[in-house]
């Protein structure tokens, strides 16, 4: 994989580190959602999707997939080859957002960033990446705290797992393949609705593997939902608005066929409101997502070791943790015993 690691940390394929990582570089509106299933209705249902990152374990090229270097017409695709081995995730999401400035706000960083780096060459591109100060200390800010560091520095071995990010995206009506190990993106194709297509394009990786093999991790890179979700509710107020002025002019009118609109007026309001309040609901749930978001990182980059020291080493001096430590081995000797529940 990459040269080294270049003072670049390894971070969590985690939804919630990935999209505060996307902010804290700069960008606007975006998020990255977990993903089950790679039927369309469930990709459409998350619509815009804007890119997919997928990760697996890297057992090296496959002869069967398509040519890795440039294509025609892909010179309008912003790759760049991985130099660096940890900053694989943050490469793959720079990967999806670099290709989709047109529909997303990219920030100052990224934007200057784009600029500077866009006519350089795939290898020059991640070099420059590698180089990118801001970028990386966004990226090393969700370092986990260690308690052993150590300076030993090798490459992987045939025994190690070796966890690789690559992502799809869509540009100019093609769907391409963006795998920093490669020379160049990989072209699979013109696409009417990438959606459709990606799923089979996917499944055919994963098909590649033995079926011992289950460690993969979708991710959608998609629009805001709670953006998306509230501007349905301003869209429904409207609707709601006209309709209740239609109705109080209704109801204004003594004519007989005026009662029978009337009742399908009101019915029509119902419905809205009903549809309403599903959409606040759901503007709940990713407002307590986000909020969840920032807790978990929050504990992910906080240093428990100097407290749980103090706690062990006070235990010590009291003469209680030989104790304790026993009492927690025999415990865990007794859930290993007991029957597993199914």
């Amino acid at each position: 994989m990459g040269s080294d690691n270049g003072n670049w940390c390894l971070i969590e394929s985690d939804p919630g580190v990935f999209t505060e990582l996307i902010q804290n570089m700069g960008a606007k509106d975006v998020q990255v959602e977990e993903l089950y299933s790679l039927d369309s209705d469930t990709l459409h249902a998350l619509a815009p999707v804007h890119g997919l990152i997928f990760l697996f374990k890297w057992q090296g090229a496959s002869s069967s997939e398509p040519p890795a270097g440039p294509t025609m017409g892909s010179e309008h695709v912003y790759f760049a080859q991985q130099i660096i081995q940890n900053a694989c995730a943050t490469q793959a999401i720079l990967s999806v957002l670099l290709n989709r400035s047109d529909d997303i706000e990219l920030g100052e960083t990224l934007n200057n960033f784009r600029s500077f780096s866009v006519d350089l060459p795939p290898d020059m591109r991640g070099l420059a990446l590698t180089n990118c100060d801001q970028i990386r200390e966004v990226h090393n800010s969700f370092v986990r705290p260690e308690a052993f560091l150590s300076d030993e520095k090798r490459p992987a071995t045939e025994d190690d797992d070796v966890f690789h990010f690559i992502s799809y995206v869509p540009v100019g009506g093609r769907l391409y393949e963006l795998d920093g190990l490669k020379n160049g993106p990989v072209d699979h194709g013109e696409t009417s609705d990438w959606l459709n297509d990606v799923g089979e394009v996917i499944q055919k990786r994963m098909s590649e593997y033995s079926q011992s093999e289950i460690r993969f991790n979708l991710l959608a890179v998609i629009s805001d939902r709670r953006k998306i979700l509230t501007q349905k509710i301003t869209t429904m107020d409207a609707d709601i608005s006209k309709l209740l002025k239609r109705l109080e002019a209704l109801r204004l009118d003594d004519r007989a066929d005026s009662h029978d609109e009337v009742n399908r007026v009101e019915s029509q309001i119902g419905m809205l409101n009903s549809e309403r309040a599903g959409l606040e609901h759901m503007v709940e749930i990713e407002n307590d997502k986000f909020a969840k978001y920032r807790t978990d990182n929050a504990l992910r980059k906080h240093n428990f070791i100097p407290m749980v020291y103090q706690l062990l080493r006070g235990m010590a001096m009291k003469g209680s943790l030989e104790s304790a430590t026993e009492q927690a081995k025999e415990l865990g000797k007794k859930r290993t015993r007991q029957p597993r529940q199914e």
